[in-house]
C-alpha cells in the first residue's frame, strides 16, 4: 500500500479525509503521518504535504480553489503579480477560514479576494486546489484591467498552445466590456512586459511589429519603424541575475552591436522603466522613430551612390575581421 503522503501527492497534493479512508487508510495511519510531519492538516477534513505550493495551501485553507492570475501562474505562466490571490469558493460556502490559520475566520485584510463561483466540493474532480486555465482566464477578463487581461490571455496562447477557437470560447463567456479585447491578444508576446509595451505604443498611435527579425540577430521584441527596435528586459537580462538560466546581459549587447552595424537602433527598457516611467520610454521611442523616418526620407531624396555604400560595407567588414570581437 502506498504511504499516505504519496497518495495525497497522487491526487494533486491535497486530499479529504473521506478520500483517504476510501483508499483504505485509517484514522490511526493518518494520525501517525501527522505526528511524523509527513502530512499536515490544511483545514477540517483536508490534508496536504509539506512541499505543496504555498498559494494552493492558502486557497484550500480558505475553503476554495486558486483562480485568476494566481492560478495561471501555477500553470507555469509569467503573469503580472497581484497584491492578492483570487480564490473561487462554492456558491453555498460559509465559515471561510483565514489563509494562514485554519482556526481563524477570514477577514477583508488577508490578501484574499473570494469569488462565489465554484461548483459543490463533491464535483471538484482531480484538481482540488486550482480551477482550469479557461476558468482562471475568464475571471481575469471579468475583474482585471485591459492590460493585465490581454497579457494573461497572450501568455496562455503563447505558452500553453491555446487554439484560437478555445480562446474565442473563453472571450464569449466574458463580460461585454472585455470581449473587444480579443483582437488585442497575441501569441507572439514572450512576456507581459512585451504586451504592455505593445498596447501602450499602439495607444500612442504608433505601429508595433511583434517579434521582428533582424539578419544575424534573430527576433527582437518589437519594431516601431523600419530601423528602430524595442526590447523589454526582465531580470534575466541583468548582469547580477542569479536565476536558474544564465544572464543574457553579454549576449544582449552582442546582439545590439550587430543591429547597429546593420544600420538599426535598439531601445532597451527595463521593467522598472516600463511600469514606473513609461512617459519617458514613449518619448524615446517617438524621437528614435521620428529620426529614423526623417533619415529615410532624406536618403530617398539624395541617395548615396551604390559604389560608396559598397565601399563602406567592405570597410566595416574588414575592420571587424581584423580587430575580432574583443579588444587585445
Amino acid at each position: 500500500m502506498f504511504p499516505i503522503a504519496a497518495a495525497i501527492r497522487h491526487r494533486g497534493g491535497f486530499a479529504r479525509r473521506r478520500d483517504l479512508l476510501a483508499l483504505g487508510f485509517g484514522d490511526r495511519g493518518i494520525r501517525f503521518e501527522l505526528g511524523h510531519r509527513r502530512i499536515f492538516r490544511v483545514r477540517h477534513g483536508w490534508y496536504s504535504v509539506p512541499d505543496a505550493p504555498e498559494q494552493a495551501v492558502r486557497a484550500v485553507r480558505v475553503g476554495g480553489r486558486l483562480t485568476g492570475a494566481a492560478a495561471l501562474e501555477s500553470y507555469g505562466l509569467r503573469v503580472p503579480r497581484r497584491q492578492w490571490i483570487d480564490v473561487a469558493v462554492p456558491r453555498n460556502a460559509c465559515r471561510l477560514r483565514h489563509p494562514l490559520d485554519r482556526r481563524s475566520r477570514i477577514t477583508n485584510a488577508d490578501g484574499i479576494r473570494t469569488h462565489w463561483v465554484d461548483p459543490q466540493r463533491n464535483r471538484l474532480g482531480s484538481a482540488p486546489w486550482r480551477v482550469s486555465v479557461d476558468d482562471a482566464l475568464l475571471l481575469v477578463l471579468e475583474t482585471e484591467s485591459r492590460e493585465i487581461a490581454v497579457a494573461c490571455a497572450s501568455a496562455v496562447m503563447r505558452h500553453l498552445d491555446f487554439s484560437p477557437g478555445r480562446m474565442d470560447a473563453v472571450f464569449a463567456r466574458a463580460p461585454q466590456h472585455a470581449r473587444h479585447w480579443r483582437g488585442l491578444v497575441s501569441g507572439l508576446d514572450d512576456s507581459h512586459g512585451e504586451t504592455f509595451a505593445r498596447l501602450w505604443v499602439m495607444d500612442a498611435g504608433l505601429p508595433w511589429e511583434s517579434q521582428a527579425r533582424f539578419p544575424g540577430v534573430g527576433r527582437l521584441d518589437g519594431r516601431v519603424s523600419p530601423n528602430v527596435y524595442v526590447e523589454i528586459d526582465g531580470g534575466q537580462h541583468d548582469p547580477r541575475w542569479t536565476g536558474e538560466s544564465p544572464s543574457s546581459f553579454e549576449h544582449d549587447h552582442d546582439r545590439d552591436t550587430t543591429v547597429a552595424i546593420g544600420g538599426g537602433t535598439v531601445l532597451r527598457f527595463t521593467y522598472r522603466q516600463l511600469y514606473g516611467d513609461w512617459a519617458r520610454c514613449l518619448a524615446a521611442i517617438q524621437r528614435a522613430r521620428s529620426d529614423d523616418l526623417e533619415l529615410i526620407a532624406r536618403r530617398s531624396r539624395h541617395p548615396v551612390p551604390r559604389a560608396v555604400l559598397r565601399k563602406r560595407r567592405s570597410s566595416a567588414s574588414t575592420s571587424i575581421a581584423n580587430t575580432g570581437s574583443r579588444p587585445p
